[in-house]
Order: C-alpha cells, then sequence, then structure tokens
C-alpha cells in the first residue's frame, strides 16, 4: 500500500483507547494488549484495519497561555525488516479472519482533544538493508486534524540517519513548542530533526501513542513539562461558539455582558468593555472574547481566551489567568467568583481593579440573573 493512501485510511478508522483518562488505558481484549510493569507501557493492537490512540493527561489545559514539551523514549517491537505480523479481523458472520501486515505504523499524539482534533508524528520502517551498509532510515509524516479536516506539515517522507535506533530499540523523541508550531527531534541530545508540525493550536490537555494494526509500542521515561506560550488563537468561531452554548445545560455556561468596572488607579486603562463567553474545559472554565476590544482591537477575534478560571476548592472562587490588551499573561492576585446571582467578578488586586459581567444569555436562553448554585466540579467539555 502506498504511504499517502496509509496515511488516510489510519486517519479515517475509528481510534480507539484512553482519549479522556487522567493515566494511560491498561487492559485486554481479545484483539489488543495493554499492561504496565516496571515503567514501561507496552500497547500491542492485533486488530485488523483499525489504528488505536491511548492518551494520558498533561495537566496543560488549551487557554493557560502554555504549551507542553514531551519527551519519550518509544519502541515498536513489531518493526523487524522482512517479518509479517498476524492481525485479525471479525466478519459478518462472527468468523475470525487472519491476515498479515508488514511494517506497521505507530507514532506519538499530543495537544489531543479527540480523533477529530490533535497533532501526530507517524513512523514506520524503511526500505530493507539486507546487507547492513546503510545508515538505519524510517518513512515519518507529520499531521495535524483538526475538526476532521486534515493537514499535512510532513507527508511520508524517508529519513536516514545514524541517530535511529533500528527495528525494534527505543528510540528518543523531543516534542519542543516554537514559535509557531512544535520541532521534533530524535535523540538523547536532539541530535537530528525530525521536522515541524507548522500549527500551534492545543486542542486538548491529552498526550500519547498511536498504534497501528499489528504494532507493538513500548513507551518509557514520559516526561511532560510545561512552556509559556501566549494564547493568540481561535479556538471556536462566533457560529460554533452560538451552537455550543445553545446545546449547553451547564448553569454557568453563558454569554456575559459588561457590566461596570471600578478601579483605585485614576491611571490604569482598561482593555475595553468586554463581551464574554464562559464555556466549561474539564473542571476549568474558559472566558471566550467575543466583541468589544478597545485598546489593541486589531489583536482579538471572536474566539480567542481571554481568560482562564481554575478552581480553588473553595465554592465559586477561581484562581485567574487573565490575557491583557496586548495578550500577556497576567496571574498574581487575580480572583474570580461567579454569584449565585449569575454575575461574575474578577479582582486585580495588584492592579486595583474590579471587572464585573452579568450572564446575559444561558443554556436554556433565559436572561438576567438566577439561583445557579456552585459551579467549580463540572466538566462537560473535557477533551476526549
Amino acid at each position: 500500500m502506498k504511504a499517502p493512501r496509509l496515511l488516510s485510511l489510519l486517519l479515517s478508522m475509528l481510534c480507539i483507547g484512553a482519549g479522556a483518562a487522567q493515566s494511560w488505558y491498561t487492559g485486554e481484549t481479545p484483539l489488543r494488549r495493554v499492561t504496565v510493569q516496571n515503567g514501561v507501557l507496552t500497547d500491542c493492537n492485533s486488530q485488523a484495519d483499525s489504528c488505536v490512540i491511548n492518551t494520558t493527561a498533561t495537566g496543560i489545559n488549551p487557554g493557560e497561555g502554555v504549551r507542553p514539551a514531551i519527551t519519550l523514549d518509544i519502541a515498536n517491537l513489531h518493526n523487524r525488516t522482512g517479518r509479517r505480523y498476524e492481525v485479525f479481523t471479525v466478519d459478518s458472520v462472527g468468523q475470525t479472519l487472519r491476515q498479515k501486515v508488514e511494517n506497521p505504523v505507530w507514532g506519538v499524539v499530543w495537544g489531543y482533544r479527540d480523533p477529530q482534533n490533535h497533532h501526530g508524528l507517524l513512523l514506520r520502517a524503511g526500505a530493507d538493508d539486507f546487507y547492513g551498509y546503510q545508515a538505519p532510515e524510517w518513512l515519518c509524516t507529520i499531521y495535524t486534524v483538526a475538526r476532521g479536516d486534515t493537514i499535512f506539515h510532513t507527508r511520508w517522507k524517508r529519513v536516514v540517519s545514524n541517530s535511529i535506533h533500528p527495528e525494534d530499540d527505543y528510540n528518543r523523541l523531543h516534542i519542543v513548542p516554537v514559535s509557531g508550531g512544535y520541532e521534533i527531534f530524535l535523540g538523547p541530545e536532539r541530535e537530528f530533526r525530525l521536522g515541524v508540525c507548522r500549527d500551534d493550536r492545543l486542542f486538548g490537555n491529552q498526550a500519547g501513542i498511536c498504534v497501528g494494526s499489528g504494532a507493538c509500542v513500548c513507551v518509557k521515561n514520559w516526561t511532560v513539562t510545561p512552556r509559556e506560550y501566549p494564547e493568540r488563537h481561535v479556538i471556536w468561531s462566533a457560529d460554533e461558539l452560538d451552537e455550543l452554548l445553545r446545546q449547553s445545560h451547564h448553569p454557568a455556561e453563558g454569554f456575559y455582558e459588561f457590566l461596570q468596572a471600578s478601579a483605585t488607579n485614576s491611571y490604569t486603562r482598561l482593555g475595553g468593555n468586554y463581551r464574554l463567553a464562559m464555556v466549561s474545559s474539564g473542571p476549568h472554565f474558559l472566558l471566550i472574547y467575543v466583541e468589544g476590544a478597545q485598546r489593541f482591537g486589531d489583536q482579538w477575534q471572536t474566539g480567542m481566551v481571554k481568560a482562564v478560571l481554575e478552581p480553588t476548592g473553595l465554592s465559586n472562587l477561581f484562581n485567574v489567568t487573565w490575557y491583557d490588551a496586548e495578550h500577556r499573561p497576567i496571574r498574581e492576585g487575580v480572583k474570580a467568583i461567579i454569584g449565585d446571582n449569575g454575575v461574575l467578578t474578577i479582582h486585580f488586586s495588584r492592579e486595583g481593579v474590579i471587572l464585573e459581567w452579568n450572564r446575559a444569555i444561558g443554556p436554556d436562553g433565559e436572561t438576567g440573573t438566577g439561583n445557579h448554585g456552585s459551579y467549580h466540579t463540572t466538566s462537560l467539555l473535557t477533551p476526549r
């Protein structure tokens, strides 16, 4: 099968696994076995024509102004040159059929929300080297899936390097956030650059591995490090935001109209009378910019993150990361309260500013205020 066709097939398959898990999926089914032993995760997939994605939470959520830098040692035990590996499928009458595949696909995913929204690096064995005269080689591709549409940053290409540990040995990969995307390196000291993902969006807080049909992937020394990164991307379009909140039944989600501002320092300059939308994301809330920017208005578009509200453990009280008019994060001394009357209040203690919004349109279309209880434990939009 030609390589581009193979990737298209993989991305169109049903990807199953622990997409919304806080830790790696483990378990055993007739066609899949996932174990953790001595710090090594082993995921073996014997399903014909199906990849599986196994992810774990990174602790880094969209809108927090950081990106995950990921380092891992990864090996495919079913990557031996010239070997064919058994996979199985069940036909329409329930009979199990056996097939064999060569050079199974395997790789890494990050920024993962669900199969329709993530970044990925896929690998497979390169050409046979029967005499051992050539440097080791892989075929690799780097892609982004956004709202189900696939963007190829690198289509399947041949990579030859002495930094590649051949066949079923471990290789160290580094996924490094850079301006405008993620660079991908190979080797203990990043000796070889595999390529770049030219898309810096963070769709979800998951990352993990892709295990193609017939692959048996081992992972160890998995490390995630947060890297500061300004949020300047549209997460939802205006229509998507309207539809999302129209279908929501969450008591705090909705559009929030600017109510009033007070400042103890007369020199404080406010960025505008922002109209915002509140959307839950796991235990957090995202405040999404809708309109109203007066300073640097050309730098703001509907759907960008204006603030992230993180639970404190106290009902309706949140720590806040607020992005100012120039998208710079403000965290120290910023707190938010979602009142039972539907009023959102954000206190900037260092700046001496208090901002208030009123929930104008709620999940059921109601306007004004109401008693909505406590909101800090919900997870309506946990990435899947």
